[in-house]
């Protein structure tokens, strides 16, 4: 099983555990997560959706003979609970993508990030978008042109990244902060979700 899914009192834990491929994902991993975030989603019993993941690396892209469904970078804007993202070592491709979908993101120090299509030549719109949502679309383009790997601390600087943690912290501060998301008032945190972006 690539995922491992946890219930942490009204936290749901999703965890990527396919470590020994890096977690990359493929086009079953990718279904079977948008199936386990969307029942995550609807079930009353839950407030928040963590993701994180097992190993050394939070995602190592996706798979180019059979890539996860376009779906899965915009959960976002689809979302009805707050979605946390805890990253140790390194996001690229499909992994920062779904970094960018975070409402929360939390990396461990050290951690790297990247948009690393252009090295084999692959353009993926659908994760361009939530790069360019999170960081600005004329940091992405350079981003993705280059395909170059970038810090925990430019990703923070760019608002891919809200907090960044030393590596033995970072569980605890983001069950932390899932935690306190999942036991907001659940009225408050659904307008606070479907608020309008100010231009």
């Amino acid at each position: 099983m690539s995922l491992r899914i946890e219930q942490d009192g009204r936290v749901c834990r999703i965890t990527l555990a396919a470590p020994d491929k890096r977690n990359v994902f493929d086009a079953a991993m990718g279904s079977d997560f948008l199936h386990e975030w969307s029942d995550a989603d609807a079930d009353s019993n839950t407030g928040a959706i963590l993701i994180e993941a097992d190993g050394p690396v939070f995602c190592g892209g996706s798979d180019p003979a059979s890539p996860p469904p376009p779906e899965l970078f915009s959960i976002a804007a689809r979302a009805t609970k707050p979605v946390v993202v805890a990253v140790r070592g390194a996001a690229v491709s499909a992994g920062v993508a779904l970094v960018a979908n975070a409402h929360v993101a939390i990396a461990a120090q050290g951690a790297t990030f990247g948009l690393t299509g252009v090295r084999d030549g692959r353009w993926d719109d659908a994760k361009f978008e939530a790069v360019a949502a999170a960081v600005g679309w004329r940091r992405a383009l350079e981003l993705a042109l280059t395909g170059r790997i970038f810090s925990t601390q430019e990703a923070l600087a760019w608002g891919l990244l809200h907090m960044v943690a030393p590596a033995f912290e970072l569980d605890d501060r983001v069950t932390d902060v899932a935690t306190k998301l999942a036991n907001a008032p659940a009225d408050f945190v659904c307008a606070a979700l479907r608020a309008r972006r100010i231009p």
